[in-house]
């Protein structure tokens, strides 16, 4: 949709998260009639922009409304919303509004998938700049796409897009990259037939096709779904990785680096994927201060059971006695691959502590070696520190999204991060 059909029309916009935050400057200058606001939750502040606009609940504002407006985190399978989309309300979020309005002037990339968006953006914005090309980089975990907070002028823009952003696009990239695919975010969907629907829409709706859609060599699941739709997938071979490089790394870096090939990029050697493989963001299987001789690795976004086992396989590689804290909010994934890596731990090798809300029954289910049940991060990481015994590795790989009461990915990940500081006796922030 584009920014234009908002022109005299009813517009609600639902939630106020930082997507449509961002995007109310862009949302008035397109001369709704009238605006309205649905928030629901623990938080009744409005956008800035929108202070005094009149509140509405979720069901008048479907009935009242000729356009919503979706902030992305908002469940688009509601009642009210499936009521409202029959009755010929248009839904949509600020990543298609972006789409329909602007994508056209750029060559577009879009990038999703299970896990490895936020790696495969960040790296094709570095290897682009290292190249000389000029990217602007926006999306999910990045600056909002129709916020002031990145290069709009960029003739090439990459956005990373989650499924809640791609359920409601109608509009397709130029070149599209499927990092991955496995079960997440089930409830929010209704099933994973919808989550994997919904996510592969970025490539192709109402809005066509996109022209090549990128998937790594080892992803059969991203490669059957594409063939399913009728999409052949362009396979992204990567180099060996080294021992010390998670493999999904080095298979994000090679992503990156066919994406800025095919931007007018030099053809990146294996030297430079690797190199580029090498690096990671807060949260991301990441390699954090703690005790002397502990290896601490933060993967706060590990939030479903597939990216923790990738985590899990890895360190199993490098023979390292392990504690993994895992637990929190249920989202109703199958748990079958973080069962299965288990399974090929030796024994005496693994263990887990447990977190609310999820943890106990994570640790039942995959058969790990109950080593503390605990109501914090902060307790979880005293309990494996003193566990380890100044040997070993530390991860913090969840499985399971954060409670919404505690917070997000990043507040545990700095729960995690200063409570090994402090078992290190190091200045917080060190």
């Amino acid at each position: 949709m584009k920014l234009s059909r908002l022109a005299g029309r009813r517009v609600a916009v639902l939630g106020a998260g930082a997507d449509v935050s961002a995007a109310v400057p862009a949302l008035l200058a397109a001369g709704p009639s009238e605006v309205r606001l649905v928030i629901e939750g623990a938080s009744d502040r409005p956008p800035p922009g929108l202070e005094g606009v009149p509140r509405l609940s979720m069901a008048d504002a479907a009935r009242w409304a000729e356009i919503l407006v979706r902030s992305p985190g908002v469940p688009r399978y509601r009642p009210e919303l499936v009521a409202a989309d029959g009755a010929g309300v248009e839904v949509t979020t600020p990543m298609d509004l972006w789409l329909g309005t602007h994508g056209p002037d750029h060559t577009v990339v879009g990038v999703t998938g299970t896990k490895g968006k936020s790696t495969t953006v960040s790296l094709v914005g570095h290897l682009a700049a290292t190249a000389g090309l000029r990217v602007g980089v926006a999306g999910n975990l990045g600056p909002p796409v129709l916020g002031s907070d990145w290069d709009h002028e960029a003739p090439m823009v990459v956005l990373e897009v989650s499924s809640y952003q791609a359920a409601d696009v109608h509009h397709v990239p130029d070149l599209g990259v499927l990092t991955s695919l496995a079960q997440d975010h089930l409830s929010w969907h209704g099933g994973l037939d919808r989550y994997v629907a919904d996510k592969l829409r970025l490539f192709r709706n109402e809005g066509g096709t996109a022209s090549a859609v990128l998937v790594p060599e080892e992803s059969e699941a991203a490669r059957a779904a594409l063939l399913k739709m009728g999409i052949e997938p362009v396979v992204v071979a990567a180099p060996s990785s080294p021992p010390e490089v998670p493999r999904h790394r080095v298979l994000n870096a090679a992503l990156a680096a066919e994406v800025v090939h095919r931007l007018g990029g030099p053809d990146a050697s294996e030297e430079a994927v690797l190199e580029a493989a090498s690096t990671s963001l807060p949260g991301r299987l990441d390699r954090c201060d703690g005790p002397a001789n502990l290896f601490c690795y933060d993967d706060a976004l590990a939030s479903n059971p597939s990216a923790t086992a990738a985590a899990l396989a890895w360190l199993r590689g490098l023979d390292q006695p392990t504690v993994v804290l895992v637990g929190g909010r249920e989202r109703e994934v199958d748990p079958q691959p973080l069962v299965d890596e288990v399974a090929r731990w030796a024994s005496g090798r693994l263990w887990a502590v447990a977190l609310p809300d999820t943890g106990p029954e994570l640790v039942a289910r995959c058969r790990l070696e109950l080593l503390a049940r605990v109501d914090s991060v902060e307790d979880g990481v005293a309990r494996a520190v003193g566990h380890l015994g100044g040997r070993g590795a530390i991860l913090f790989s969840p499985a399971a999204a954060t409670p919404e009461r505690i917070g997000n990915w990043s507040t545990r990940s700095g729960q995690f991060r200063a409570a090994l500081e402090r078992c290190a006796g190091l200045p917080r922030g060190s």
